[in-house]
């Protein structure tokens, strides 16, 4: 994967009438190979997505602003895809550091995954969670196609409109099944032939929609945000709010999930996976207690 010059691509963004002090420019920052890997692959997919689908030109940056948040937009001469700066550190704290979840688990075949896996399991389900973003908020860029627009991830919008949840659910299903297809990747060309019997397959493939969820769950409890938000709201709902309920999502993108997985030859079902991401989100959430062991996932 080429590595982009910042510097030169930050040109652009400007020229395209983007404000200075809404790009994040990571250069010189502590985890600044951290940002510009993920910076690298974004790029490197919005450039080869927009071509195939037609919205371009398509930019992607990391914005900077206090919000945790991602979002998708059309301006008046370029489409853009901006996750802050927030977004990306808070996930990776509660996601992406080695050994702060599966060293507190007595889970023996994770660990011993953990063994054998380039960077870990934790950097995986980060990876999993901001390539499901990325690819979902790319599938708002095809839907209002030659439109402006303006879509958050996490938004403060609870206008509710029939044509808003549809979207949000076809984006969804965008994101899931390219996670799908990168875990399946990921166990062909990253673990060793010898570690790979099918329980393994499926071990990744489980933790792979489990970091999905996990990571809606998150921002459902309000546990991804430094202090409590007040008057969370996570009462089930069908016909409010501009995004559908995260139990209703977390449904759909299963069962996608679940199907583009069998449609490749990997043996997992529903029933299967629902079981095993409850067993993950349970141990995940275990310290905070807000997770509900006993969800049906419908």
């Amino acid at each position: 994967m080429k590595k982009i010059n910042f510097q030169e691509y930050k040109v652009d963004l400007l020229l395209l009438g983007i404000p200075k002090e809404e790009i994040y420019d990571f250069t010189g920052t502590r985890i600044e190979s951290f940002y510009q890997r993920y910076f690298d692959w974004c790029v490197d997919n919005i450039n080869e997505y927009s071509k195939i689908f037609d919205v371009e030109p398509a930019y992607f940056y990391f914005w900077d602003t206090y919000r945790i948040n991602a979002k998708a937009g059309k301006g008046s001469s370029a489409y853009r895809i901006r996750f802050s700066k927030p977004y990306m550190e808070a996930l990776y704290e509660k996601l992406g550091i080695k050994g702060q979840f599966f060293d507190k688990t007595d889970w023996v075949a994770f660990k011993n995954l953990q063994n054998i896996t380039p960077h870990s399991l934790e950097f995986l389900m980060f990876q999993a969670s901001t390539i499901f973003t990325f690819y979902h908020e790319f599938a708002h860029l095809f839907q209002y196609k030659d439109k402006v627009f303006s879509m958050n991830e996490h938004s403060s919008d609870d206008e509710y409109t029939f044509e808003k949840h549809v979207f949000e659910y076809d984006a969804d299903l965008n994101g899931c099944q390219f996670v799908s297809v990168y875990f399946q990747q990921f166990f062909e060309e990253q673990i060793p032939r010898e570690h790979q019997p099918e329980n393994n397959y499926k071990r990744l493939m489980y933790l792979g929609i489990s970091s999905i969820v996990i990571t809606q769950l998150l921002f459902l409890y309000g546990e991804i945000y430094p202090f409590q938000p007040e008057n969370l709201d996570t009462d089930f709902y069908t016909r409010e709010k501009s995004h559908p309920h995260t139990l209703v999502r977390a449904k759909y993108i299963i069962e996608h999930y679940v199907r583009i997985a069998k449609a490749n030859g990997v043996n997992i079902d529903f029933g299967d996976t629902t079981s095993n991401i409850t067993i993950i989100c349970n141990e995940f959430f275990k310290d905070s207690g807000v997770f509900n062991p006993h969800y049906s996932w419908f």
